[in-house]
């Protein structure tokens, strides 16, 4: 029998390696997830609610934050929150004290992309895609650090992307957005060590997301070329992501801060 190509593989989930049982237990851990309505921010809700968290899913999307509410039986708070100002952080943490009494985890998610090409960018796209992925970075950092401290330490996780690494054409925003985050986490990463705070990033590189799949873009005839030279020539998964966040969050990273970690099939490295 012929061995299955690098496409096929991808296309075959029942052929991946299946998770085993979780060994670590968050039972008592309070997430707050930015950007939760849909994509990674929503599966990483999910994830982290069936390992015992109790997760506070923010995002300006209600629809979305109502299902995963739904489906979490109440192990998910949804709340609706604007992050790119200091107003709508206040009252997105207060809700999470209220209803949980504190914060361990924060994982930023929000963002807004803003493609396109540099001479049709419009001022209005640059303000609200620095307000979400960058000012509202350092805001939401802000209110659990001091949350965390009052429960001895806590973990933080920014979302950022290969994209950060090796820019492309029509993505001046994004990078600028996702390069800024790394600097945010280094900064972050010392800042808070003293309060036993840890900051690290991931530059996830092109993964595989629902609405990925949808537009055909798993299909090796629609991959973009650079993506068909990459050493690993497929898209991440979705679980592939959660589950360095999952390291990046739990006690196996303990001695590690300040981090980027690149997950993107090699993609940067060549």
């Amino acid at each position: 029998m012929r061995g299955l190509s690098r496409f096929e593989y991808l296309a075959c989930p029942s052929i991946w390696p299946k998770r085993g049982k979780n060994t670590v237990d968050l039972s008592g851990k309070i997430f707050v997830i930015t950007g939760a309505a849909r994509g990674i921010g929503a599966d990483a809700a999910r994830r982290f609610s069936g390992m015992g968290a109790k997760v506070a899913a923010l995002d300006v999307e209600e629809d979305g934050l109502r299902r995963l509410e739904t489906e979490a039986g109440g192990a998910i708070l949804g709340v609706r929150a604007d992050i790119s100002n200091e107003e709508g952080v206040e009252d997105a943490f207060d809700a999470v004290a209220a209803r949980f009494g504190g914060v361990d985890v924060l994982i930023n998610c929000a963002v807004i992309r803003g493609n396109g090409p540099l001479s049709e960018i419009e001022e209005a796209t640059i303000d609200l895609a620095l307000g979400v992925g960058l000012k509202g970075g350092i805001l939401c950092a802000k209110r659990a650090a001091a949350e965390m401290k009052k429960r001895g330490g806590g973990a933080i996780v920014n979302m950022s992307s290969f994209y950060a690494h090796t820019p492309a054409k029509e993505r001046v925003v994004y990078v600028a957005v996702k390069g800024g985050v790394e600097g945010l986490t280094r900064a972050l990463a010392v800042e808070l060590a003293d309060s036993n705070i840890r900051v690290n990033a991931i530059a996830a590189g092109p993964v595989l997301t629902k609405l990925r799949e949808s537009q055909g873009d798993g299909d090796p005839e629609n991959l973009a070329e650079r993506y068909r030279k990459s050493p690993m020539g497929r898209f991440g998964r979705v679980d592939e992501v959660l589950d360095a966040m999952e390291y990046l969050v739990t006690p196996r990273s303990s001695y590690m801060t300040g981090q980027v970690l690149v997950l993107d099939g090699g993609l940067t490295i060549v």
